[in-house]
């Protein structure tokens, strides 16, 4: 089903368009107990990058800092939010970083 208002398909038992909060009208089964309900909090802010994931990362780029160069490039470029995208610049930095100092301290810089 498509929303009136934006033109954003949504699913046949949707309510409320996905992107715009629209009501659908024509939906069927808005029954109370319904099995294919989905309850979506629109006011709650969830992470989209848990706290682990990012220390985590970072933590072990400085054993293999090529693990935190790829995970932020691939942040940054398919990062839907800009918390990923802020995550991934700090991955990348940090790994750049690590490998610079690296370097300096192996004395090939």
């Amino acid at each position: 089903m498509f929303c009136p208002k934006c033109g954003t398909e949504n699913p046949d038992s949707a309510r409320f368009c996905g992107n715009c909060r629209h009501e659908l009208s024509g939906t069927t089964g808005g029954a109370a107990g319904s099995q294919n309900s989905v309850v979506v909090e629109v006011g709650s802010k969830q992470k989209s990058v848990s706290d682990g994931l990012k220390y985590g990362i970072l933590g072990g780029s400085l054993i293999i800092p090529f693990i935190g160069l790829i995970m932020g490039i691939i942040y940054l470029a398919q990062g839907e939010t800009e918390e990923k995208k802020d995550v991934g610049k700090l991955w990348l930095y940090g790994s750049i970083g690590i490998i610079v100092f690296y370097m300096i301290i192996s004395g090939e810089f």
